[in-house]
């Protein structure tokens, strides 16, 4: 069995820059898509250092839950060498190639994993967000979910934490199936039955690609868009791009031709000439964002979410590329609150640590269970009615 790719990636029509990365390695049988988030240029550097580190793993012989546990190592380890890279993360959804046809995906985050099998598309993996918990826990339904305010806040990336759960997913491919990998810039513009149309009436590889992007565009392209497509074949067919130009570079993309290089050389000289006033100017900006960053991802906030009371790392609403992300959904419910507190919550509590967040909760939780117990005891030692004497014997 044997893949055949197509690839593409855009800014979208919001955006400044391209936090997204995508990998497509034909010879080792690897492929990934991942999307940064942390602002201005950490994005990209968290995606792109994650998928470096997958990469040298799956050379290595390290399988591929393990291998992305190693992009999630790299993403801390980059981020804390330097101040203005610090708290920023990346989704990764990885695919590699195994014995006997079988197609190992693994997933951290809301990138998504298709398959096209017979005509019909069907979702391999599940989303790691705050609305995807709750459709699966019956609270919302899939159509609420694609329009609610929280829908962004993602609940598993890497580079946030030491340890990272890495769900795997193994696919045995047929002849004719179809595979997509794709970033949230895709899903979040065009619906999962377009996706699946654009995946069936096009034969191409590549021409797909092109026009899955296109339609995310077409809808309003509010983020990053990237989409692998991988197509399973019999036999020893070589990847897309070799069948196409005779040659495949390791990235799994044709090598460049000798006036394409000549032209790069070119380039090469004027940009040097830029880089000697855009190089301070661009530190001054990174320092900026570096600031904006340290402080979002420094800063958290208790709110009540579908009638429960939340802990967030971030800031409310994000900032600057910042989204915030879920940290806990406690047991106390709103309606166990009273409306003072219900409307000191509405406002969105900030702390600067999430020893101060849990202490405030702490709080909250110990003046319900209070409430509680006295309406308890009230109940229990509620005097009742005597009974009326008896009237006084007759004469």
């Amino acid at each position: 069995m044997k893949l055949v790719a197509g690839e593409q990636t855009d800014v979208g029509r919001v955006r400044e820059g391209n936090e997204d990365e995508k990998l497509v390695d034909g010879r080792m049988g690897l492929f990934a898509v991942a999307d940064g988030m942390g602002g201005h240029q950490a994005g990209e550097v968290a995606s792109s250092t994650a998928l470096e580190a997958l990469r040298a793993a799956v050379a290595a012989g390290v399988p591929i839950r393990d291998a992305i546990a190693r992009a999630n190592e790299a993403v801390l380890e980059r981020a804390g060498d330097d101040d203005r890279l610090r708290g920023m993360g990346t989704t990764m959804t990885a695919a590699t190639l195994a014995a006997g046809g079988t197609l190992l995906i693994g997933q951290v985050g809301d990138s998504r994993a298709y398959l096209v099998r017979d005509g019909e598309l069907r979702q391999i993996t599940e989303d790691h967000s705050l609305v995807e918990e709750m459709v699966r826990g019956g609270e919302l339904t899939p159509e609420q979910a694609e329009v609610h305010p929280q829908r962004s806040v993602i609940t598993r990336a890497l580079g946030i934490d030491a340890g990272v759960d890495v769900d795997l997913y193994p696919v045995e491919l047929h002849s004719g199936d179809r595979v997509l990998l794709c970033s949230d810039g895709l899903t979040s513009m065009i619906r999962p039955d377009e996706i699946g149309a654009i995946l069936r009436r096009e034969s191409d590889p590549q021409k797909t690609a092109d026009q899955l992007v296109a339609a995310a565009n077409a809808a309003g392209g509010e983020d990053n868009i990237t989409v692998v497509v991988l197509d399973a074949v019999d036999g020893d067919a070589p990847p897309a791009a070799a069948a196409r130009d005779g040659a495949v570079a390791e990235n799994g993309s044709p090598p460049p031709s000798r006036k394409e290089r000549t032209g790069r050389l070119a380039r090469m000289g004027r940009v040097g000439r830029v880089l000697l006033w855009a190089v301070p100017v661009a530190l001054v900006i990174a320092l900026a964002f570096g600031a904006v960053g340290w402080y979002a991802r420094r800063t958290y906030f208790v709110a009540i979410t579908d009638q429960r009371v939340t802990v967030f790392k971030g800031v409310p609403g994000g900032l600057l590329g910042w989204d915030p992300t879920l940290e806990e959904r406690t047991p106390i419910r709103a309606r166990d609150l009273t409306q003072a507190e219900r409307s000191d919550l509405a406002d969105e509590k900030r702390f600067a640590s999430r020893d101060k967040a849990d202490a405030f909760v702490d709080r909250l939780g110990q003046k319900v269970d209070d409430r509680e117990e006295a309406a308890a005891a009230s109940t229990t030692t509620a005097p009742t009615t005597a009974p009326p004497p008896p009237p006084p014997p007759g004469p």
